[in-house]
């Protein structure tokens, strides 16, 4: 969890803890109404979750989601199954330490847990065993590594976030990664210069959107968070986004040694957000694959962005959709046609409907 998440464990701080809900009834209505669009609806799937993070459509047809399971530091962090149609929950791991992504791939369950990558081996009834440490100790902020993603091939994209020696980054942070789940113990680097790559989809047309949290001030100024796509990351080239010398789109960091013709060499943003809107989820939307949903975790809003269905990147309008939340966490297209959303610090979990 933590990216600022690496970006929110700092907004943690910022926010005074965690407000975590005791009530386990299942309403039909949210507790604090969202404002969404005319035709959309939203409504309670579950309450009393305890900080949850990144959630998945596990293998056995319900929702696995990970949680902080209380504080931030408390090491009490779980992976629970979530029946949507009964309420019924079941863990499937515990004492975790700040998990903030699970994916399953090769068998196996992945946890992103503080600053180390774990796997559990998924029995004949999908049930996580004892897990295993894969990659430990690896580069970050001092908050955590962020979400997980499986690509259609079966690699698993996962984030060490930067960390600054001087003006340079530290050695393997800010930097993008793809694991091989067969071979896990040789990632290949996908992109570097994000400062936080918090969260990832891929589009339909194969492009691999990014989420990108800043902190580190700017000429004096606090940056914008981004919105960055990698158009092929099945290519052999490394592209680099720019952190720390550069932010935005090509703008210099001043202060960290950045030029005009430094940062026109870098990948430009495609989107930007207000500075420390913390962008933890990024999905397409399930109603309109030319547009992507993106939750601003310190702003209690789900915003959207029009890309083009040719392949091109995207006009990088920002627009309104869906508001009204604590800390809007993690976005997921469900099965049946319809967006699921958490509330980190309401511990809610939303489904959002269109005709």
């Amino acid at each position: 969890m933590d990216s600022r998440p690496n970006s929110w464990l700092y907004l943690f701080s910022l926010a005074a803890g965690i407000l975590l809900a005791a009530c386990q009834a299942r309403p039909s209505t949210p507790p604090t109404p969202l404002i969404l669009p005319d035709s959309f609806q939203a409504t309670v799937v579950e309450e009393g979750l305890s900080g949850p993070t990144q959630m998945i459509a596990g293998p056995d047809g319900w929702l696995w989601l990970a949680q902080l399971n209380g504080a931030e530091e408390d090491g009490q962090g779980q992976v629970i199954a979530l029946s949507l149609e009964t309420g019924e929950r079941r863990v499937l791991l515990e004492n975790l330490f700040k998990p903030t992504g699970i994916a399953v791939a090769g068998g196996y369950l992945w946890v992103a847990a503080g600053r180390d990558l774990l796997r559990a081996p998924l029995d004949t009834n999908n049930r996580p065993g004892s897990p295993e440490t894969v990659l430990e100790d690896l580069p970050f902020n001092g908050r955590s590594n962020g979400t997980l993603t499986v690509t259609p091939n079966g690699f698993l994209l996962y984030e060490t976030s930067g960390q600054r020696v001087g003006r340079e980054a530290a050695p393997g942070s800010a930097v993008l990664w793809a694991l091989d789940t067969s071979n896990p113990t040789a990632p290949r680097p996908l992109a570097v210069g994000l400062k936080n790559a918090y969260a990832h989809t891929l589009d339909t047309s194969g492009r691999l959107w990014i989420t990108d949290v800043a902190d580190d001030p700017v000429n004096g100024k606090a940056p914008p968070d981004e919105l960055n796509v990698i158009m092929d990351w099945t290519d052999s080239s490394i592209p680099d986004f720019g952190w720390p010398a550069c932010f935005g789109f090509q703008q210099p960091a001043v202060n960290y040694g950045g030029t005009e013709a430094g940062c026109q060499a870098t990948q430009t943003a495609v989107a930007l957000f207000p500075p420390h809107a913390t962008p933890t989820s990024v999905v397409v939307s399930p109603w309109h694959p030319e547009t992507l949903l993106i939750a601003l975790w310190n702003q209690g809003e789900v915003v959207q962005v029009k890309i083009q269905a040719d392949g091109a990147q995207s006009s990088g309008q920002v627009e309104p959709f869906i508001s009204g939340f604590q800390n809007p966490q993690h976005l997921l297209n469900w099965s049946d046609g319809t967006l699921l959303m958490s509330d980190h610090s309401s511990g809610t979990l939303y489904r959002v409907t269109h005709p």
